[in-house]
């Protein structure tokens, strides 16, 4: 406690004349069984995919693993859709919503569009907005949106590597630069409508390409051939084949102990 600030943690006054249950929001005053009850509940952290999404976590949050081995917090399952009511169900409750952290991805496409106030075009939609929207009903440090695009946006380049060497180089290169964070790393260019493919609901995905503000298209044909296919849909399953000790990029590591902080405020 001395050597961080934990300023966003729950305050709890424990007082003969305290209550057994919380009715209200913070500080609490509560007896000694109703704080304890509280305080021995671990933190409840729901993950769009509770496999992936703790691998992702397990390999940029250092402290990770012990917290769940201790029981500190226990991830779960938030169904990718799903976590919307998950979120709309901890707003309502006094507890759990300051007993609950979120993690979601930002599904943006362009790094303007992470900008506040921002709301995706009509005829498109943006899941990770949505999330945000539902968020509002629970305190501001008891969630994170990723910076980037999703999980998967934050694999380094030596897993991908071994995947496709030219995407892997083509994406890395200064030409892309930080739009990296916003690709389509499942699918491609071809998944975002950016670059050819099925032509089926076509209006659809003329909307979604127009996202990405003319980057992609202003790449070289070469470049923009390598960047088509996308690396699968199973590509967040090389977070387990990162290095451990990995040394991430100062953006990462920026994000991950921001994250980090906020999780141990919540437990």
């Amino acid at each position: 406690m001395s050597a961080q600030n934990r300023s966003t943690s729950l305050h709890i006054f424990i007082s003969p004349q305290g209550g057994q249950e919380v009715l209200g929001p913070p500080p609490w005053e509560l007896s000694a069984a109703g704080a304890a009850d509280i305080v021995n509940r671990p933190l409840r952290l729901v993950l769009e995919n509770d496999e992936s999404d703790r691998c992702f976590l397990e390999s940029t949050v250092s402290s990770f693993s012990t917290w769940c081995t201790r029981s500190w917090l226990v991830p779960e399952m938030g169904g990718g859709s799903a976590m919307g009511a998950k979120i709309k169900a901890a707003g309502a409750n006094t507890v759990d919503r300051w007993r609950t952290f979120f993690v979601f991805d930002s599904d943006r496409l362009h790094p303007s569009e992470l900008a506040v106030g921002w709301a995706p075009p009509r005829g498109d939609g943006c899941q990770g907005h949505q999330f945000e929207q539902h968020c509002a009903d629970i305190p501001l440090k008891r969630w994170h949106r990723l910076e980037r695009r999703s999980i998967e946006n934050y694999l380094p380049d030596v897993v991908l590597q071994p995947l496709n060497p030219n995407l892997t180089a083509t994406l890395f290169s200064n030409a892309v630069g930080t739009m990296a964070h916003f690709y389509n790393m499942k699918q491609g260019l071809r998944g975002d409508g950016v670059s050819s493919g099925d032509p089926k609901d076509l209006e659809k995905k003329l909307v979604r390409a127009s996202r990405s503000q003319g980057m992609w298209t202003g790449l070289s044909q070469n470049e923009v051939k390598h960047l088509e296919p996308g690396f699968g849909k199973d590509v967040a399953e090389e977070f387990k084949n990162v290095p451990k000790n990995f040394s991430w990029s100062l953006p990462v590591r920026t994000e991950m102990n921001r994250l980090a902080d906020a999780l141990q405020d919540a437990m």
